[in-house]
């Protein structure tokens, strides 16, 4: 029928945009066309996803109530996929944050709403490609994707035509993803497809050349991601795959690759013990990704964080009977990471969101069913694609891909492309095994035009109402939240005044609890305490409304999510720029209950204490947070200024020497510290330093004459040396000449 034909094509179509999505950058790009929204990278794939899979459902109800052939079959993989989705709604509605579980946040876009889309994205693929046989096409779609996305990569490394890696990489390729990481299992998963379609059309010519290509691209571009987790990856699924050919390809059509296989499995030995060997030469110190490698160990700060991190984690997931089966529900790891948090960690990411590896996040997100049932979709794959007619060398190169992934997740968490890549490559295992529903079931008998008459006006009701109910607000903050940081006007390049920026915060946050509420809160703590509260040009008015908006939605949030440290943090930061002295201390000792071990709360505890004139009881958390870590130089340089706050000037030289050589050490904290407690000749100290070591640093050479006259008094000295400096410099001339008139009138003061 005409309209089951539209519909088949438009499925094919929707399922061959999915890789395309990884071009997508919610930056107001195309003239306005694509929306400009909060983590631009993330959002706008994301959206774009849930949104094309929500309309390939509908669809394809309507043409599953009318041909059978394309409805849901059978598997062992399907039943477990759907176990996990299942248990995760379990998990999900007993979480420490049920909001924050399901609906993730911008930064992630992760959550029970994308798990359940990738499912909905398993059935579909899984049942419209198996029936039409287009998986074939599809891959070669994948791999024209990936072919763009790595002569992209080629064009950043070598700044073609002005591109370059995103601020957010640094030097290492990462195209249209905004995070190398992220480009590099994009190559990982397309590089081992295309090898998967080499194999399979190896007596055609053009095959080889187009997949040659192909792969060259998808290597460099995975080359320099310079991820070293997803190479590994790839390199190891590469020995799995050829260990399979040599084991299980007997037949005399593949001698040749046995043969190469076994050749193939001795270079790489020769290569990684050459490696070993020439790992400090200049050869390998001048490549960023060789130098990468070469700087792995088991000891080095990166390595030691993820096990620290993993050992928190165990911690968490052995909390309680719990927590061992269900979880503290996706997007809470920061709940364990916070409480389990160990000093030692100063030197890393703060606020850890992940454990940074995708089988103990399963764990820690839906306790051990959830673990168990992730690491059997694994499983049951490979077994589907050992059992399958699929050649030995096919078999082998998929799994090897199965464990390029699994590898690459030991060390890192999943994004949407990964995600996305792995229900697919699940959904054409399970293809390859799945079996027809028996014929007294419902699903298994076709229905009339009438049916479908009566399911398509009720699948576009669905669909508008609840697209618009996941992604609408979410779009529609995302956009509002880029208008509430944004402080100039993008129209005049006039600043805006902070009562517009508070409008649109307000704007943003009537949008509701769910998608992105949290980070718009947590973005107002700051803006409120950065941009408002510390500004002489700001009206009081403005202030007032500035700190009343925060408090309400932050007292809101803390409802929703309690126990959340770095909300109790931001929170007493935000209360101390308002000098909110007590509620300040009252949440970040609350925050200290959620984190004991936090350094950056014990901070923030001591700075309260002597912003409120109490250097006494700021000593305690300030040592506190030394002796968690004494290596830790900023907890170091914090008891030190408490020290002299309290007038144990003494130890803290001894300190500073100690570990700086010196006790007049530059540091903006210190200098603060010696300023308010009239070391004045100390501070000026510093600033002889500096002059010393740059002598066109005119600033600090009269900061240096003005603390010195400070410390011993000596107006005409002082004077003497402002009018020589003023000499020297005219163009600072005026400035100087006023710090000269306020001496002779004895009006300077400190």
């Amino acid at each position: 029928m005409t309209y089951t034909r539209a519909l088949r094509w438009a499925l094919i179509i929707g399922l061959c945009l999915v890789p395309f999505i990884s071009f997508i950058v919610a930056d107001g790009s195309l003239g306005g066309l694509i929306p400009n929204l909060f983590f631009p990278y993330i959002t706008g794939k994301n959206f774009a996803f849930r949104i094309l899979v929500e309309i390939l459902l509908a669809l394809y109800v309507v043409l599953a109530i009318r041909e059978p052939k394309y409805r849901p079959r059978s598997s062992s993989l399907c039943w477990a996929f759907g176990a996990m989705v299942v248990w995760m709604a379990l998990a999900t509605i007993f979480s420490v944050d049920p909001s924050k579980s399901f609906w993730s946040n911008f930064e992630r876009m992760d959550g029970y709403i994308t798990l359940i889309h990738l499912f909905v994205l398993f059935v579909i693929a899984g049942a419209m490609l198996t029936a039409e046989r287009w998986w074939e096409k599809f891959f070669q779609v994948s791999i024209a994707a990936s072919m763009l996305q790595g002569v992209y990569a080629v064009m950043q490394i070598f700044h073609i035509f002005g591109f370059a890696p995103s601020s957010q990489s640094g030097a290492r390729a990462d195209t249209t993803f905004g995070n190398a990481t992220y480009l590099a299992v994009f190559m990982l998963f397309n590089l081992f497809i295309a090898l998967f379609l080499l194999i399979r059309e190896r007596k055609n010519r053009g095959a080889w050349i187009l997949y040659g290509i192909a792969m060259l691209l998808q290597v460099i571009g995975l080359y320099y991601t310079e991820t070293r987790g997803t190479l590994l990856g790839a390199l190891g699924g590469l020995i799995i795959a050829a260990l399979y050919v040599v084991w299980k390809a007997r037949d005399a059509e593949w001698k040749r690759l046995r043969t190469y296989s076994m050749w193939g499995l001795g270079a790489i030995v020769v290569l990684v013990l050459v490696f070993i060997a020439a790992k400090n030469t200049p050869f390998v110190q001048r490549s960023d990704t060789l130098s990468r490698f070469a700087s792995i160990s088991l000891v080095d700060r990166t390595t030691m964080s993820r096990f620290t991190i993993w050992h928190e984690a165990w911690e968490g997931f052995t909390q309680s009977p719990k927590t061992v089966l269900l979880g503290w529900g996706q997007e809470n790891f920061n709940f364990v990471f916070n409480k389990y948090y160990v000093p030692s960690m100063y030197d890393q990411e703060q606020w850890f969101d992940r454990a940074h590896n995708q089988f103990i996040d399963w764990a820690v997100d839906g306790g051990a069913p959830a673990f168990l049932l992730y690491i059997s979709l694994f499983a049951l794959a490979a077994w589907a694609i050992c059992k399958s007619e699929l050649d030995a060398p096919e078999q082998a190169v998929l799994l090897g891909l199965l464990a390029a992934y699994a590898f690459n997740n030991l060390l890192v968490f999943d994004n949407l492309t990964s995600y996305a890549y792995f229900a697919l490559i699940l959904a054409f295992a399970h293809g390859l095994s799945s079996k027809k529903l028996p014929g007294w079931m419902f699903m298994s008998r076709p229905l009339d035009d009438r049916a479908v008459a009566v399911a398509a006006p009720i699948m576009l009701v669905v669909l508008v109402w609840g697209g618009w109910m996941l992604n609408g607000s979410g779009i529609a903050r995302a956009s509002t939240l880029i208008d509430a940081l944004t402080t100039v006007n993008q129209t005049t390049g006039a600043a805006k005044d902070p009562s517009e920026n508070l409008a649109s915060f307000q704007k943003a946050l009537n949008y509701g609890k769910g998608l992105g509420y949290q980070e718009t809160v947590e973005q107002l703590f700051q803006f409120s305490s950065n941009n408002i509260a510390p500004s002489t040009s700001v009206s009081p008015t403005v202030k007032e409304q500035a700190y009343a908006l925060t408090r309400q939605n932050a007292d809101a949030l803390m409802v929703q999510r309690p126990g959340d440290a770095r909300l109790e943090l931001f929170y007493g930061v935000f209360l101390d720029q308002f000098a909110q002295y007590p509620d300040a201390l009252a949440h970040l000792n609350a925050g200290l209950v959620d984190s004991p071990q936090k350094q950056q709360i014990l901070f923030e505890l001591g700075a309260t204490y002597l912003a409120e004139g109490d250097a006494k009881d700021a000593l305690t958390p300030l040592a506190a947070a030394y002796n968690e870590d004494p290596s830790y130089n900023d907890a170091l340089i914090f008891y030190a200024t408490g020290l002299y706050y309290n007038g144990q000037n003494a130890q803290a030289d001894a300190l500073l020497t100690q570990r700086f050589g010196t006790a007049n050490y530059d540091d903006q904290r210190l200098l603060q510290a010696w300023y308010s407690t009239k070391q004045y000749g100390r501070v000026a100290d510093v600033y002889a330093a500096r002059v010393a070591k740059d002598p066109t640093d005119v600033q600090s050479a009269v900061a240096e004459v003005i603390l010195r006259y400070f410390a011993d008094g000596n107006k005409a000295a002082a004077v003497a040396a402002l009018n020589t400096l003023s000499a020297a410099n005219p163009s600072l001339s005026t400035q100087i000449q006023s710090f000269v008139t306020q001496l002779d009138a004895g009006t300077l003061k400190p």
